[in-house]
């Protein structure tokens, strides 16, 4: 299990990520924040064959997400996530992106995460394996 508990990775902000108002749409960046928790588990050993395995998957039961400032065409962004508490069927996980240009927060998001039986979506509690495979950290305040 890496040391750190924040997964970092960057990307470039893609022309077809981008709406009508010249910056990344809405939508977007909700996709963006799953494919981070999805590359975060994946980078922990849990990929989707893993999941099947222990019988359960996560499911996303709420994303709140800030919009901070805006992201723009061929900007390079900071992507970091982490997971804040996992306690009986629930995790919380924290998103941050940042642009790596000028360092300004795009967005933060936090997302409510349930662990379900993948045969009858109801849900159950965490497995001892997909607890040790996660570091929890709680971000200090500022």
């Amino acid at each position: 299990m890496p040391s750190d508990p924040v997964f970092r990775r960057s990307r470039v902000i893609g022309d077809a990520e981008i709406d009508d108002l010249g910056h990344v749409n809405n939508v977007v960046w909700v996709q963006l924040v799953m494919q981070l928790a999805g590359a975060h588990s994946r980078a922990v050993g849990l990929d989707f064959a893993a999941y099947r395995e222990l019988g359960g998957i996560y499911v996303v039961r709420r994303h709140e997400l800030d919009y901070l400032q805006p992201a723009f065409p061929h900007d390079e962004i900071i992507e970091e996530t982490w997971i804040a508490e996992m306690r009986g069927a629930r995790t919380l996980r924290r998103a941050r992106f940042t642009r790596k240009s000028d360092a300004a927060r795009l967005l933060e998001s936090t997302s409510h995460w349930a662990f379900v039986e993948f045969t009858t979506q109801r849900p159950r509690r965490l497995p001892s394996e997909v607890l040790r495979r996660f570091t929890v950290w709680e971000e200090p305040s500022p």
